[in-house]
């Protein structure tokens, strides 16, 4: 433990004694005095903690994993993570990072804590949290099962980009444990932070792989636009001509407001590299769009609520092919709103969803845009849908942040006003736990291994 700790904990006792004793002293001399309550002041310690932030790309090892067994999605994986950086959708962000009970402490006092920073150009970020004293001190251990989040700050809402509940530990231990790079799950398990990741090294112009955290809310993906109804390929002849003729955009409406959009032409590199779609599907003069960057609608309330996608009225992502015209216009020839996915836990602790779920319309199913690894066939056992509508996160109000009557730290946030809608699952649950989940019946929404993403078609 560092010296500058041990040195406070011996200044907090030394305190602690010194009031004690004060009253004690002097009534000893002075009978006759009533004196009031003795305050005791909070003392806090700085923790900081420092993280390198990345999106929900595939690990090294699972893209090892299934290049013998899913060569499709294998090649649909590298394509992400060997042309983008690891940083694209992390880098110059806001994050808030949130560590609260998720059970009754063992004082019985609720604890939040929080602090907010905005990550560097590469996707490095330090958060310095303000600890009271008194949740650290080693001969009186503070025990619950904790909540550990991250949300990012987009268009004037906080979406929740990480959720975790430890299992029952120590608040010393779970210090320790974020430190270290790990958390314990409510199964008992580690669940390691840190990973490797190959993205684009913009230096040598290959792919490196790097060491970061993962977020599970923030998505990288490129889409495909064929030609017909059933997305086949574009005719040899004219294929430049398509090429420069389409737009496609992607947009992102939460609670009926538009949070983020982008009109992006084709993506010529990307072509050339994949020989426009054959090297990964097999299938040559497919138009490739992207990449795009998609951080999942799990809305964070301003009174700690959390709400699940599925349930949160006015929240869809039109997807538009646009035929430029000479004027220079757009004229949309297909527009498609695709909705999010629901919410699953992974191994009762992990919380990761919301994705867009797209149509295929060379396979005629829908599939999540993204290529979030645990929502494959190799955790399909460890996977559980969740069915609330809303859940409590925190009770204590957000601009005044608590340990019992202390406050931690400070921060504001604009009130909300969102609407909350069945999500045809169940009905809805407000002040659920967000981490306790419904063993149910219902099957997880698997990846689609083996399909084509192609997510738009052009009639000609």
């Amino acid at each position: 433990m560092p010296t500058e700790k041990v040195i406070m904990y011996l200044l907090v006792i030394a305190i602690f004694t010194i009031i004690l004793l004060i009253p004690i002293t002097t009534l000893a001399n002075n009978d006759n005095v009533i004196y009031a309550p003795v305050t005791l002041p909070v003392i806090y310690v700085k923790y900081t903690l420092s993280m390198n932030l990345t999106d929900s790309r595939p690990t090294v090892s699972f893209l090892q994993s299934i290049a013998t067994s899913y060569p499709l999605l294998y090649r649909e994986d590298t394509l992400v993570t060997n042309t983008t950086t690891v940083w694209v959708g992390t880098a110059n962000k806001e994050f808030t990072l949130y560590i609260t009970n998720a059970t009754p402490t063992s004082i019985n006092f609720p604890v939040l804590i929080n602090a907010t920073s905005t990550s560097n150009s590469t996707g490095g970020i330090t958060w310095t949290l303000q600890v009271p004293s008194i949740l650290i001190i080693p001969q009186v251990p503070v025990y619950a099962n904790w909540t550990v989040a991250i949300t990012e700050y987009v268009g004037g809402f906080r979406f929740v980009v990480f959720l975790f509940r430890t299992g029952n530990i120590s608040f010393t231990q779970l210090l320790h444990d974020l430190e270290s790079g790990y958390l314990i799950g409510v199964d008992g398990e580690p669940y390691y932070l840190w990973h490797h990741y190959y993205g684009y090294n913009p230096t040598t112009g290959t792919a490196s792989i790097y060491y970061a955290v993962g977020l599970p809310g923030i998505s990288v993906f490129y889409t495909w636009v064929g030609q017909g109804i059933n997305a086949s390929s574009w005719p040899e002849q004219g294929f430049g001509e398509v090429l420069r003729a389409f737009e496609f955009g992607f947009a992102e409406y939460v609670n009926s407001t538009l949070v983020g959009q982008v009109e992006l032409p084709s993506n010529g590199t990307i072509g050339t590299l994949t020989n426009y779609g054959y090297e990964v599907y097999g299938r040559p003069r497919l138009v490739p769009f992207g990449p795009f960057i998609y951080t999942s609608p799990i809305l964070l309330l301003a009174n700690g609520t959390v709400v699940n996608p599925t349930c949160l009225g006015g929240t869809y992502f039109p997807l538009t092919v646009s035929e430029i015209l000479q004027s220079g216009a757009l004229f949309p020839v297909y527009i498609y709103n695709a909705t999010p996915t629901g919410l699953y836990a992974l191994n009762e602790s992990l919380i990761l969803g919301g994705y867009a779920l797209a149509y295929d319309f060379f396979n005629e199913t829908a599939l999540p845009l993204t290529e979030e690894q645990y929502l494959t066939p190799p955790y399909e056992s460890s996977i559980t849908p969740l069915t609330w509508c809303t859940a409590q996160l925190y009770t204590v109000n957000y601009t005044s942040n608590y340990v019992g009557n202390s406050m931690v730290g400070t921060g504001s946030m604009g009130t909300t006003t969102v609407t909350v809608v069945s999500n045809n699952t169940t009905s809805a649950v407000s002040g659920y736990d967000p981490h306790h989940v419904d063993h149910v019946s219902t099957k997880v929404v698997i990846n689609h291994y083996g399909l084509l993403r192609f997510l738009t078609f052009i009639m000609r």
